[in-house]
């Protein structure tokens, strides 16, 4: 079941694809809901790609890949 509260959970911990899903689906139902218009696009505002690939990695050579992707972004 898809709600308000677990996708703040989901957003808390970092879950940040998980909560922006079930904050679509639930916008998708209530447009007129404020609090869930201001999560998606506070959400929106992160590379969610970028940081599930960052909290998924596990080896030196995936962190140097992710510096130098860093790097690129900034400069």
């Amino acid at each position: 079941m898809s709600t308000v509260t677990l996708a703040k959970i989901y957003e808390k911990q970092g879950h940040l694809a998980d909560a922006l899903d079930i904050y679509e689906t639930l916008y998708q139902k209530n447009p007129a809901d404020y609090e869930i218009k201001e999560a998606i696009d506070r959400i929106k505002k992160v590379n969610t790609k970028a940081l599930k690939y960052f909290m998924g990695m596990q080896t030196p050579e995936q962190f140097a890949k992710f510096e130098r992707w860093l790097a690129k972004s900034w400069s």
